[in-house]
């Protein structure tokens, strides 16, 4: 779902003003948005991921925070309790997550515990709290719950969710935003 992720990205980029602060967690959709925020200048990122990290640091006045831990190696990004404690000290005005799936009856969920954890902390710390998730997320349950929708201020994505998701949403009070390309 490349496009998708692309076009929610692009969406997401829009959301960020020159000098504000973010809070990343790891995931393609994130990763996608970390090269779209290289339009954007003197930020201040915080994350957990390398790849977002290594796309932000030392360009355009950034300042970026990378969470340590127990590297994981097949996403290139720190997990465990130093990571999660790490990044729960910073206070940022947007904090953006993916996840693995979403249910009207579960919630925003993934199938990893530390992933999980990790965005349950990044919400945390965001003034405005960001769900990119692209419509084949919809319907799917994993694992590990995330969050409640409540904990959510936007969900970006690229088609509208199924009616039973967007009737909690709108009861949770969360705005969809429906990407479009530019």
């Amino acid at each position: 779902n490349a496009d998708a992720k692309r076009t929610i990205a692009m969406n997401a980029a829009r959301m960020i003003a020159d000098g504000d602060s973010l809070m990343l967690d790891t995931g393609t959709t994130t990763s996608i948005l970390a090269r779209e925020l290289l339009r954007k200048r003197n930020l201040t990122v915080v994350t957990n991921s390398s790849d977002i990290a290594r796309t932000l640091a030392t360009v355009n006045g950034n300042r970026v925070y990378m969470a340590g831990g127990e590297l994981n190696g097949d996403n290139g990004a720190a997990f465990g309790a130093s990571a999660v404690q790490f990044v729960s000290t910073f206070r940022v005005r947007h904090a953006f997550i993916s996840i693995a799936a979403i249910s009207a009856e579960a919630g925003p969920s993934d199938d990893y515990l530390a992933e999980a954890e990790f965005a349950r902390m990044v919400l945390s710390c965001g003034e405005r709290r960001y769900l990119l998730s692209d419509a084949s997320k919809f319907g799917r349950r994993a694992l590990i719950r995330v969050c409640s929708f409540g904990e959510i201020n936007v969900l970006i994505t690229d088609q509208a969710p199924p009616a039973s998701i967007a009737s909690v949403l709108q009861d949770a009070g969360v705005t969809i935003e429906i990407a479009q390309r530019a």
